[in-house]
């Protein structure tokens, strides 16, 4: 069989990830076509640097968006670590489920997956920002307005909009609406949320751990627990990035309800509080929770319960003391915005799903294929976008390896 030319749109995870399936399963031509001037640049900015490559705990649980694309998230055809490790890269994990390089470098992940390309024979092609892919009989002409590509098969693996500056700027939804697909609305995801400056203004740099429930009239959609970071004009923290897709969708009317006590009930605050306020009845009322929290939360916590000020521990009535409970285990900031698209990890968002095929092929254009976070999933922390990128990638790659195979000459 005569060889056949395989274009791939972007050289991040998901589309080194479909060059190396192609690879394994044709010997046919691949080509990767990037805009920056060299592949995997997201790849070294992931997981401060060390690159959180998967998770031990991966389950259709952990996303969002159209999970029907999901069956093959824990099939066994692809395991995150045994692709790694076939290509020289050891993986440890931290005890808490994420799996890093064994090197905590970022650099090592890439290193491997550009060894691994190179050995295949796999053209690169940097500083080739694709305008468009033009259908034509049989082929189709990728063109960056100056230069055209020729390819039997194409594999758009451009990325969201999410961090535009390496790279992912939306131009992927563009190249697939001009072939006649559908984008879904776009939201910022594993970004810190927005609230009202006056209610975090006191608190910026400080650092929690909390229960973060997001409430949408009065009714709680999702929860997270973990550390939460105040910053200036917003709520931080990989428990509140877990929120802030749905958040995004919900501005105006949405609230982050943050329990800052978990492990205690309402009374047992409040008869923790009962006997602070006897042994502390002539310091300020601000010192109450000094010892509970930091200094300036417990002070917030008092305010936000319309705690005066001016009167002792030992002034405080027990309605004093149930609001500033109140507080503790239901402190509310109203959603005002999810932080801009530059400081966003992932996109919420995408193709929609319902156009591709279970092989991550278009129901549109034949020959067409979609990988990474440009499709209409997005995962929590911990690895699970990764694990979804090199696991899409694969699975496209390969698929799309087969569709060549099956082309009538």
């Amino acid at each position: 069989m005569k060889k056949k030319d395989i274009a791939i749109i972007g050289g991040g995870a998901s589309g080194l990830a479909a060059a190396i399936a192609i690879k394994k399963y044709s010997d046919h031509n691949v080509t990767i076509l990037e805009k920056q001037s060299r592949v995997g640049k997201k790849i070294l900015s992931t997981g401060n640097g060390r690159c959180n490559l998967t998770n031990s705990n991966i389950s259709k649980d952990c996303y969002n968006g159209n999970l029907d694309l999901l069956d093959f998230i824990t099939s066994d055809y692809i395991n995150t670590e045994d692709f790694f490790a076939e290509m020289g890269l050891a993986c440890k994990n931290d005890g808490q489920g994420r799996i890093y390089p064994h090197s905590m470098a970022a650099s090592s992940v890439l290193d491997a997956l550009r060894f691994t390309v190179s050995s295949t024979g796999t053209n690169i092609i940097c500083d080739y920002d694709v305008k468009e892919i033009k259908p034509l009989k049989n082929i189709y002409a990728i063109t960056n307005g100056e230069q055209t590509i020729n390819a039997d098969c194409v594999i758009i693996a451009t990325g969201g909009r999410a961090t535009p500056s390496l790279g992912s700027d939306g131009s992927g939804y563009r190249l697939a609406e001009k072939l006649g697909h559908t984008t879904t609305k776009l939201f910022p995801a594993l970004a810190p949320v927005r609230t009202d400056i006056n209610f975090v203004k006191a608190l910026k740099g400080l650092r929690t751990s909390a229960k973060a429930s997001l409430c949408v009239n009065n009714e709680v959609i999702a929860e997270q627990t973990g550390e939460v970071q105040f910053s200036d004009g917003a709520l931080s923290g990989i428990c509140i990035f877990n929120l802030s897709a749905l958040s995004a969708q919900y501005i105006g009317k949405a609230e982050i309800i943050l329990d800052i006590a978990p492990d205690y009930s309402k009374k047992i605050i409040a008869d923790m509080l009962s006997v602070t306020k006897a042994s502390r009845e002539a310091l300020p009322c601000e010192e109450l929770l000094t010892g509970l929290f930091h200094k300036r939360i417990g002070q917030a916590v008092l305010k936000s319960a319309s705690t005066s000020f001016n009167r002792t521990c030992g002034e405080l009535s027990e309605k004093d003391i149930s609001k500033i409970c109140d507080i503790i285990k239901n402190w509310r900031f109203p959603v005002t915005a999810v932080s801009d698209w530059s400081l966003a990890q992932v996109t919420s968002g995408g193709i929609k799903s319902e156009e591709i095929t279970d092989k991550f092929e278009s129901k549109i254009r034949k020959g067409v294929f979609f990988c990474g976070e440009i499709l209409d999933i997005n995962g929590i922390c911990g690895g699970y976008n990764l694990d979804f990128a090199w696991k899409s990638g694969y699975t496209a790659g390969k698929n799309a390896a087969d569709y060549i195979y099956n082309i009538k000459e």
